[in-house]
């Protein structure tokens, strides 16, 4: 069965602690419901839109009071969690999922990794054309592109700190500057700096990746 989603925007007061033990949900830490699935008796599935990045802990306390806020019991809850700027049924940042014991997991960047990646000191040997942030879940991470030694590469940062280098080379686009791998892998996959800074993974559909700039 699938029930009307709410339009209005959830919003959490307390400051005391929930009662299984996390942390309060912060003032400024809001949700809303987009999607809501339900069979009845057995399993409710709920998309959320949260306003930020939030902690484990705040995370396991509006999974408490979204399974709370249904008086109907069932076997199975499975909450996943969007970002502001994610794309439906992308990927989500995190879920929350009562299996029937709850489950937290952050699947893309959380804050603290977030900020340690944009902090990363630069290399003086590289000539930096750009960095930009992956928020895609699982392949989270930090894209740099620069020139070294008369060379064009792209550096990829994981949030565990490994990284990997691959050779491009620029060519010219009425969309923006593009750079190819080199050799061309032949996947027809190639990296576009579009007008608003913005680095985007085009194929031959379009764009199905959007980094934002970070410095």
């Amino acid at each position: 069965m699938r029930w009307p989603c709410p339009t209005t925007l959830s919003q959490s007061t307390a400051r005391s602690s929930d009662p299984s033990g996390a942390e309060a949900i912060p003032d400024d830490v809001t949700y809303t419901i987009i999607d809501e699935n339900i069979v009845t008796g057995i399993k409710r599935s709920l998309d959320i839109r949260l306003n930020r990045k939030v902690s484990e802990d705040v995370l396991k306390s509006i999974a408490m009071k979204l399974k709370n806020s249904d008086p109907r019991t069932y076997d199975r809850s499975f909450i996943g969690y969007y970002l502001p700027d994610m794309k439906v049924n992308a990927g989500y940042w995190a879920t929350t999922h009562f299996n029937p014991n709850l489950e937290v997991r952050i699947l893309g960047l959380t804050a603290a990794q977030e900020e340690t990646l944009k902090q990363r000191p630069a290399d003086p040997s590289r000539e930096i054309i750009g960095g930009w942030l992956d928020e895609r879940p699982f392949a989270g991470s930090r894209i740099t592109i620069f020139r070294q030694d008369g060379k064009l590469f792209m550096e990829n940062t994981y949030k565990d700190g490994s990284a990997g280098t691959a050779e491009l080379v620029e060519t010219r686009s009425s969309n923006g500057r593009r750079f190819d791998y080199k050799p061309d892998r032949g996947n027809g996959e190639y990296y576009l700096i579009n007008s608003k800074g913005e680095l985007q993974q085009w194929d031959q559909d379009g764009p199905f990746m959007t980094a934002k700039k970070v410095n």
